[in-house]
């Protein structure tokens, strides 16, 4: 009786045994030396093309780790993150987030931190410029690791600048009032003065202009403000007197054709730009509504680590800074796209330094001025903006209620 009772407790110690070192296998992940990184990206067209031609460079130098670039429209990736990111299920190696979705990716314990991985290596805040470094940190951690910066900018058809508002150019800045000035004569010569490609982007420049705060006195999204419905009355007095592209238009195509004289868009039109042959144009900040508060937003993509089931391996996660350490002065592909490199090494790159978009960090104005957001929040303010803007620009929403609405949304979102 003994003898079976030892057998039965020999049994269980190894069944016990064989458990635990189940467990113990799924949260220590199988070490790794090489193998494949897997990156999502919502980036497509030729801001795609110029980030698989830098990371095919990379991989060309027979990298431990090679990366696969796996490009998705916006609102695929967006789905798909947020529903890989909420199981922990299929998240890719890597994902290259806009710095205003961080916060919030953050915000719902979505991200893991770099520190441990990147420690001790060249992925160091003094190797990035300290707005696209700091656009990845939280909570005293880096959640983001910068890739490159964005910026909404302003591109001007230098002759038609010049024939409907003489001497515009010569300060650096176009302002509204310059815009509004053009407006009558490029009316009647069949031209537009300026356009709306991206609502959101040029509301979110001039409501700072303006004043406007995105924090109200008790740390929470304000929108439904005065400033809010100034910014749309600015544009909606644009399109009500003729001056403004029409919804449905193609603005990128008429710029391109001669009959814009100035354009807001992003740096990332460039290779667009660089088709035309028929005037001069020339890149210059975003549209300023007071040259006393000069505001010129920006963005500045990471890197982010999605948390997954398991943990990833530490072969893996030095495959990744190695990618990472390399890319800090080898981005030229990339920003020929129009990027603006947040790695210092590449902003010294002389190549780089003959790109348009280069005014935006070797000018002391551009430096100083460029605003990249990280509030969290904001998103759920630009999205709805975006989505809304024609129908008050067109008088189909009033403005006053449509912020009230949009207002009321974000409270909801953020779980005021």
């Amino acid at each position: 009786m003994k003898l079976k009772k030892m057998g039965c407790l020999l049994m269980t110690a190894a069944i016990s045994a064989s458990l635990l070192a189940g467990c113990g296998g799924s949260s220590t992940p199988k070490e790794e030396t090489n193998g494949e990184l897997v990156l999502w990206s919502s980036a497509t067209g030729p801001d795609a093309e110029a980030i698989k031609a830098t990371i095919d460079n990379y991989n060309a130098t027979d990298p431990a780790f090679t990366v696969k670039f796996v490009s998705m429209e916006a609102e695929t990736f967006n789905s798909k993150l947020t529903t890989a990111g909420k199981s922990g299920k299929g998240v890719p190696d890597m994902a290259l987030i806009a710095s205003e979705s961080l916060p919030t990716y953050h915000s719902q314990g979505m991200l893991e931190s770099w520190d441990d991985a990147i420690s001790g290596t060249e992925v160091k805040a003094e190797n990035y410029i300290s707005g696209a470094w700091d656009a990845g940190s939280a909570d005293g951690s880096q959640y983001g690791i910068p890739a490159t910066m964005g910026s909404w900018i302003m591109y001007v058809n230098k002759d038609l600048a010049e024939k409907y508002v003489p001497g515009c150019l010569d300060d650096g800045f176009i302002t509204y009032e310059e815009i509004e000035a053009a407006g009558e004569a490029a009316k009647a010569d069949g031209n537009y003065a300026c356009a709306t490609t991206w609502n959101m982007q040029n509301f979110m420049n001039i409501y700072l202009q303006m004043g406007g705060q995105w924090l109200d006195g008790d740390g929470k999204i304000s929108v439904n403000n005065e400033y809010s419905v100034a910014a749309i009355e600015e544009y909606k007095k644009m399109l009500d007197n003729g001056w403004l592209v029409p919804q449905g238009e193609d603005a990128g195509k008429l710029f391109v054709n001669g009959q814009i004289v100035f354009l807001p868009e992003g740096t990332w039109m460039l290779s667009t730009m660089n088709t035309i042959t028929d005037f001069e144009w020339v890149e210059t900040f975003t549209p300023q509504w007071d040259l006393n508060n000069i505001v010129q937003c920006a963005g500045a993509d990471q890197f982010a680590l999605f948390k997954g089931e398991s943990p990833r391996s530490a072969g893996r996660m030095a495959g990744m800074v190695d990618f990472l350490t390399w890319l800090q002065g080898n981005q030229l592909e990339w920003c020929q796209s129009g990027a603006i490199p947040s790695g210092i090494a590449m902003s010294q790159n002389e190549e780089f330094l003959s790109l348009p978009q280069s005014f935006l960090i070797t000018s002391e104005t551009g430096r100083d001025k460029v605003k990249i957001n990280t509030t969290d929040g904001t998103s759920y303010v630009f999205s709805e903006v975006d989505a809304r803007m024609w129908d008050m620009l067109s008088g189909a929403a009033d403005i006053t209620e449509t912020f009230d609405e949009i207002q009321k949304i974000v409270n909801e979102k953020m779980g005021y």
